[in-house]
C-alpha cells in the first residue's frame, strides 16, 4: 500500500518542480506585482477623488470666509475714521486686533489647504505615471510568463499522465489524504518515521502514534503535517 504511494510521490517531484520553476520565476513575480497594482488604482484613484472634493470645499469656504473679512475691514476702516469718542475708538482698535488675528488664522489655514490640494494633484500625476509603467511591466513579464509555461507544457502533461496511472494503483483513501496535503503546498508529502521521530521536522512521536505505526498505519505528523509511515 504504502509502496505504490511512495512511488507516485517520487513521481510526483517531477510535476513539483515544474510547479516551482513557474511559480518562482521572475517573470511571474513581475506580472503578479504589477497586476495588484492595477487592481488598486481605480480604488486609490477614488479616494484621491474623495479627498480631494472635501479639501476643495473646505478651502473655497475658507476663500469665503476671508472674503466677507475684507468686506468687514472695509467697513471697519470707515468707521474707525468716523469714531465719535476714545472710548468707541477703544473698541474699534480691540475688535480691530481680533480681526488681525482671525485674519492670520485664515491665511495660515488658507495656505495649508493649497498645499494639500497641491500634494494631491502630485499624487494623480504620480499614479498616471505608475499605471503606465505597470501596464507595460505586466504586458511585458506576462508574455515570458506564459511563453515560459508554453516551454514546460509537454514535459508538464507527460507527468501529469504518469501521475494519473500511478494513482489508479493507490489506495483511494490514501490518495485523498495526500492530494489534500500536496494541494495545502506540503511537499513532499510523505515522510518515513527513524527512531520514533518524524523523518521530516524531527519531532519525537508519542507512544501511542508509534503503536498506530506497529500496526501498519499511515498516520499525520501534529507538528509539521505531513504522513508518516513504518518500514515493516
Amino acid at each position: 500500500m504504502i509502496e505504490e504511494l511512495l512511488i507516485y510521490q517520487n513521481a510526483d517531484a517531477k510535476l513539483r518542480k515544474i510547479e516551482t520553476e513557474l511559480s518562482g520565476s521572475e517573470a511571474r513575480k513581475k506580472a503578479v506585482s504589477a497586476k495588484k497594482f492595477l487592481e488598486g488604482v481605480e480604488q486609490n484613484v477614488d479616494k484621491l477623488d474623495a479627498r480631494a472634493a472635501k479639501l476643495l470645499d473646505v478651502y473655497e469656504k475658507a476663500l469665503d470666509e476671508q472674503e466677507k473679512i475684507q468686506e468687514f475691514q472695509t467697513e471697519f476702516a470707515s468707521a474707525l475714521k468716523d469714531a465719535g469718542n476714545s472710548s468707541e475708538l477703544s473698541y474699534l482698535m480691540k475688535k480691530a486686533d481680533e480681526v488681525t488675528v482671525k485674519i492670520r488664522a485664515l491665511a495660515a489655514k488658507i495656505n495649508k489647504l493649497a498645499e494639500e490640494i497641491q500634494a494631491v494633484m502630485k499624487e494623480y500625476v504620480a499614479i498616471k505615471s505608475n499605471t503606465k509603467a505597470a501596464q507595460a511591466q505586466y504586458a511585458e513579464n506576462a508574455k515570458k510568463y506564459n511563453d515560459l509555461k508554453t516551454s514546460y507544457k509537454d514535459e508538464k502533461e507527460s507527468a501529469e499522465r504518469e501521475l494519473e496511472e500511478l494513482k489508479k494503483k493507490v489506495d483511494p483513501a490514501l490518495m485523498e489524504r495526500y492530494l489534500k496535503k500536496r494541494a495545502a503546498k506540503i511537499y513532499p508529502v510523505i515522510y518515513e518515521v527513524r527512531e520514533n521521530v518524524c523523518g521530516a521536522c524531527n519531532m519525537e512521536l508519542p507512544m501511542s502514534e508509534i503503536n498506530r505505526l506497529k500496526n501498519g498505519e499511515v498516520i499525520e505528523c501534529s507538528q509539521c503535517g505531513r504522513l508518516l509511515y513504518r518500514k515493516k
